[in-house]
C-alpha cells in the first residue's frame, strides 16, 4: 500500500512538472541553420506560436558567419526587425537568448544583445568590470531607477542562456501608467533588477532586436556565438524560465524520475 502510494505521489509530482501554467505566449522563436561565411536571410529560420513560418521577420547580418546553425558574431552584429511585433514598452514581454562567450578580456565587455523601437530608444545587454562588475541593463533614451547587477557566473565557451523580462503588472497595456520591473536571468538566476519609468511606458512599437551589439548602432558590438533567440508576450513563469534555461529541463525531470525509483527500491522488502 505504501509503495503504490509513494509512485502515486512521484506520478502527480511529475505531471505537476510537465504541465505547469505557462505566463508567457511565444510570439517567434529564430535559430539558424546551414552554413555560410556571408549569412543572409536563407541562414534564419522563424517560426510562430503555431509552428508556422513566422514572415514578418527580416534580418540584417553585418557580418560574422553562421557554421553548423550557429551565428558566430566576430566583432558584428545582427539586427533583426519585426514589422508585424505586438507589443510595445507599455505592454510585459519576454526575449530570449542563446549564447556562447569566449573570453573575457580585459575591459569591459561590449553589448551582448539589446531591443528597442524605431524610434531610436533601447535596452543593451552587457557586463561592466571594476568595482561594481556585473551583468546588467544599459538604457539609451529609457529612464531607469533602481538598478542592480551581480556578476553572475558564465562558463566560458559552453551556451548561456539569456532571459529579460518587463513586467508591467496591471498596468499591461496602460501607456504611461505605473512603472514596469525589468529583471535579467542568467542560466536561470536573477542577476540584475532595473525599474523603467511610466514616462517610456509608451506605445511605441517593441520591433527591433540585436544579436552581437546595440540594436540601433554598430558601435561596441561582441564577438560571440549565437544559437536560438525567442520573443514571448508576457512574463515567463518561474517554470518556463526552469525549461529554457541551462542546463536542460529533461535532468531535472530524469532526477525526479530516478530518485523516485531509487526511493522504491530502498522500500523493497528483503528476500
Amino acid at each position: 500500500m505504501k509503495k503504490n502510494l509513494l509512485l502515486s505521489s512521484c506520478i502527480t509530482m511529475l505531471g505537476t512538472l510537465c504541465t505547469a501554467q505557462a505566463a508567457g505566449t511565444l510570439v517567434w522563436d529564430m535559430s539558424f541553420t546551414g552554413t555560410s561565411s556571408s549569412p543572409n536571410a536563407e541562414n534564419i529560420v522563424v517560426t510562430g506560436a503555431d509552428g508556422s513560418a513566422y514572415d514578418s521577420l527580416t534580418s540584417s547580418f553585418g557580418g560574422g558567419s553562421v557554421t553548423d546553425g550557429v551565428y558566430h558574431s566576430n566583432g558584428s552584429r545582427l539586427t533583426i526587425t519585426d514589422s508585424a511585433s505586438p507589443l510595445s514598452m507599455c505592454n510585459s514581454f519576454s526575449f530570449v537568448v542563446k549564447a556562447s562567450l569566449a573570453g573575457e578580456g580585459t575591459t569591459n565587455w561590449p553589448v551582448l544583445f539589446g531591443l528597442g523601437e524605431a524610434n531610436g530608444w533601447n535596452l543593451k545587454i552587457n557586463y561592466t568590470k571594476g568595482a561594481n562588475a556585473g551583468w546588467g541593463f544599459a538604457p539609451e533614451g529609457y529612464t531607469l531607477s533602481d538598478l542592480t547587477s551581480t556578476p553572475g557566473t558564465v562558463t566560458q565557451g559552453k551556451e548561456q542562456t539569456f532571459i529579460v523580462t518587463v513586467d508591467a503588472g496591471a498596468n499591461d497595456g496602460s501607456v504611461q501608467t505605473g512603472t514596469s520591473t525589468l529583471t535579467l536571468y542568467l542560466n536561470g538566476q536573477a542577476i540584475a533588477t532595473a525599474t523603467l519609468d511610466s514616462s517610456n511606458r509608451t506605445n511605441e512599437k517593441l520591433d527591433t532586436f540585436s544579436l552581437g551589439g546595440r540594436p540601433l548602432n554598430d558601435n561596441n558590438n561582441q564577438t560571440a556565438e549565437f544559437s536560438n533567440a525567442q520573443l514571448y508576450q508576457g512574463v515567463l513563469s518561474a517554470e518556463q524560465i526552469a525549461a529554457l534555461s541551462v542546463p536542460e529541463p529533461a535532468t531535472a525531470t530524469l532526477s525526479l524520475a530516478g530518485l523516485a525509483f531509487l526511493a522504491l527500491r530502498r522500500r523493497r522488502p528483503q528476500v
